[in-house]
């Protein structure tokens, strides 16, 4: 059904992060999975710089994340801590794997957040101290993160060494 495709890392990975701007501007909920953190950290950094050039993502007041990446308003963030402390407002609590969407930016770097899903009501303000130590964004995850996360399609990148435990995920 042309779901897979072959070719070197460097052009997967594009391919990954082609088909995933496509799934989002079509309304999708999506996420590349390639299989290395640098990759991860290119893949995020690629989309927020095109989501701050499209008006997406609004480049003004920012903070610095956890892997020192920033983010901004419009931006898409994961959590990477357990904190039941954190409540959002339609209950439940912060969860490591959690995508978030963040609505603002607070000036000592807090983010107020949305549940990425779109659910109604689930937001809250993730401390800075928080987003500083365990938020990174959140446009791509490595096959480790992605397990729990629900979306409509995933763009996943395999290669020679990738784990069948991994592939399974």
């Amino acid at each position: 059904h042309g779901r897979v495709r072959d070719g070197g890392t460097a052009q997967m990975i594009d391919a990954a992060y082609l088909a995933w701007r496509a799934d989002i501007r079509a309304g999708r909920e999506s996420i590349p999975v390639p299989e290395s953190t640098p990759s991860v950290m290119e893949l995020n950094s690629r989309a927020r710089a095109e989501r701050i050039l499209e008006g997406d993502t609004d480049a003004g007041q920012e903070t610095r994340l956890a892997d020192g990446s920033c983010a901004s308003a419009g931006d898409l963030i994961i959590s990477r801590r357990n904190d039941r402390r954190l409540a959002p407002t339609r209950g439940g609590w912060v969860r490591n794997g959690d995508r978030w969407r963040v609505l603002s930016v607070g000036r000592d770097g807090s983010l107020h957040v949305e549940r990425s899903n779109g659910r109604p009501g689930a937001s809250l303000t993730l401390p800075a101290a928080y987003v500083a130590d365990s938020v990174q964004l959140g446009y791509a995850v490595t096959a480790h993160r992605a397990q729990g996360v629900t979306v409509d399609t995933a763009h996943v990148v395999v290669s020679a060494s990738t784990t069948r435990e991994n592939l399974y995920v």
